[in-house]
């Protein structure tokens, strides 16, 4: 088993850096809460690492939002934003998927 890329401290910190961006109503966890960095007794949904199979080498960070469009974001703008957020703590590229919107 591999140790955690960053401190349950640190995943909860750039979830809520996330957050609060403008365009950004909320993490999603995916349909069965399959998308969440895991701790000791708790979770951080929405970011998850992932290393395709046989591949160590390609780990990426993913991280899935739910969209505020009633602020009427640039989906492209506001995805190189996460992007730079969440490099601050990860050395993983990083993947930003909008998994639903409100």
């Amino acid at each position: 088993m591999q140790p955690d890329p960053i401190s349950l401290e640190q995943a909860e910190t750039l979830r809520d850096e996330i957050l609060s961006l403008p365009g950004v109503a909320g993490m999603h966890g995916g349909q069965f809460g399959e998308v969440a960095m895991l701790y000791p007794g708790t979770r951080v949904r929405g970011l998850h690492l992932f290393t395709p199979r046989g591949r160590p080498d390609e780990t990426r960070m993913e991280v899935h939002l739910i969209a505020d469009l009633s602020q009427l974001p640039d989906l492209g703008e506001l995805a190189e934003k996460v992007r730079t957020v969440t490099e601050r703590y990860v050395t993983e590229p990083v993947d930003v998927f909008f998994s639903d919107a409100s």
